[in-house]
């Protein structure tokens, strides 16, 4: 059984959580205002949104698939991120871990 108190208030945990945080939150923001972006643009940046940037495709159309692949970009680098964040959740638990049984 793990001692959670003592866990949560140990320097590795809090760098770990501060770590995340500082990982995290960036990440958030920059996707959302991208995603945000989409629509004012829609509305207020009509010239550019119908822009054909090749044959009938109009920036607009680009921007929102973009948006896809943003996604997903994200996704995997918070995947290869959350490895790293694992291990060192793994290692604070084993650190401060006291197992009792056999």
């Amino acid at each position: 059984m793990e001692n959670y108190e003592q866990i949560a208030n140990s320097e590795e945990f809090l760098e770990l959580k501060r770590s995340k945080l500082l990982f995290i939150w960036p990440v958030v923001i920059l996707f959302f205002c991208l995603y945000l972006s989409f629509p004012l643009m829609a509305a207020y940046a009509k010239p550019l949104m119908g822009k054909f940037v090749t044959g009938n495709i109009t920036f607009g159309y680009l921007y929102g698939v973009s948006l896809y692949f943003v996604a997903w970009a994200l996704a995997f680098v918070y995947l290869a991120k959350a490895k790293g964040f694992d291990q060192k959740a793994k290692a604070t638990i084993d650190k401060y871990g006291q197992r009792k049984g056999a």
